[in-house]
C-alpha cells in the first residue's frame, strides 16, 4: 500500500508550552507532516514547523505543500525559521483561504514578517515561493491523486478545515472551531463523514465549556460525538490548552479512550499511518 502518513511536529494551542511537566506530549504548536507517497503536505506553521522544517531539509526535501488554516500567531509563528525557505533549490508552495476579507495569502504573510514586528521579510526567501489562494468549499488538487477538500469553521477572523484524499483513504484536520452545545455541526458531519481519522481541536472538555464560550475553540467530547456520528473510526485529541501537563493529558488519553475505543492524543512525533485499522500506540 502506498504510503499515506501524518507526523504530528506540535500540538498547542494559543502559545508553546515548554516545562519539565509537558516532555512526554511536547511544547510546540499546531504542525503537522503529511506524506502522501513521495509527497510532502505541511498543516500550519506554529513553533513544530521548525523541527519539521529542519528533518525535511536533512532529507532532501525540496518540494512541499504548506496549507494554513488560518493566521493566529500559534498557526504561523514559526514560518519565519523554517529551514526549506530559505533553500534555493526548494519550491513551496504556501495556500491560504480563510479571510473574510480581500486578503491574499501573500498580503498575510508580508503583514506578518515585517518591522518593527520581524527583523527578516518574505523578500529574504530564497526557495521559490508561490502563494496560493482559494475559498472554502474549493477543492485543492495538489498532486496527482492527492485531492483537498476545504470547508469554513466557526472561529473568530475565519478559519479552513482540511480534508486529504489519497490512494482511496482520508483524514481531517478541523482545528480551531466552535461548536453549539448540543447542537452538531452539520456542516463538519457532512465533511468529515467516512473518512479514516480526524484531528480535532479538543482544547477544552465539555464542563469548561461554557467557562470559554465566544473563543473559537471545542471539547474532546464533541470530537468523539461527530466522529460517532459521522461514522470515523480513530479521534486524534488536539490543540492541547498550555495548562495540559504530561499527567493530565495521559489521564485524559485513557478517560477518552474509555469514551471513544478509537481516541489518541496527539504528541509530538506521533506518527500514524492513515488507512483501514488505523494503530493505536501504546499509551495513545
Amino acid at each position: 500500500m502506498t504510503r499515506f502518513q501524518l507526523t504530528i511536529w506540535g500540538a498547542r494551542g494559543s502559545i508553546p508550552a515548554p516545562a519539565a511537566a509537558n516532555t512526554r506530549f511536547g511544547s510546540d504548536t499546531s504542525c503537522i507532516e503529511v506524506r502522501c507517497g513521495d509527497h510532502v503536505l505541511v498543516l500550519d506553521a506554529g513553533t513544530g514547523v521548525v523541527g519539521c522544517g529542519r528533518k525535511l531539509c536533512y532529507e532532501g526535501v525540496r518540494d512541499l505543500d504548506i496549507l494554513f488554516t488560518h493566521c493566529h500567531f500559534d498557526h504561523i509563528m514559526g514560518l519565519p525559521f523554517m529551514t526549506p525557505l530559505y533553500t534555493e533549490e526548494a519550491v513551496v508552495r504556501l495556500h491560504a483561504g480563510h479571510f473574510l476579507d480581500e486578503t491574499t495569502c501573500r498580503r498575510m504573510v508580508e503583514r506578518f514578517m515585517r518591522p518593527p514586528y520581524f527583523p527578516v521579510t518574505p523578500k529574504q526567501f530564497t526557495a521559490r515561493i508561490d502563494y496560493r489562494d482559494f475559498r472554502p468549499p474549493e477543492v485543492l488538487e495538489l498532486a496527482d491523486d492527492i485531492h483537498v477538500r476545504t470547508v469554513r469553521l466557526n472561529h473568530p477572523n475565519g478559519a479552513v478545515g482540511y480534508r486529504i484524499e489519497y490512494g482511496g483513504r482520508s483524514f481531517c484536520y478541523i482545528t480551531d472551531t466552535e461548536h453549539e452545545s448540543g447542537k452538531p455541526d452539520a456542516a463538519i458531519l457532512n465533511f468529515i463523514a467516512g473518512s479514516d481519522l480526524m484531528i480535532y481541536d479538543c482544547m477544552y472538555t465539555d464542563e469548561e465549556f461554557p467557562t470559554f464560550q465566544g473563543f473559537g475553540h471545542s471539547t474532546w467530547q464533541e470530537g468523539a460525538r461527530l466522529c460517532r456520528a459521522a461514522g470515523v473510526a480513530n479521534l486524534v485529541i488536539f490543540h492541547h490548552d498550555i495548562s495540559r501537563t504530561d499527567a493530565w493529558l495521559e489521564a485524559l488519553a485513557i478517560t477518552a479512550r474509555e469514551a471513544f475505543p478509537g481516541a489518541i492524543v496527539a504528541r509530538t512525533g506521533l506518527t500514524l499511518d492513515i488507512g483501514e485499522g488505523v494503530r493505536i500506540p501504546e499509551g495513545g
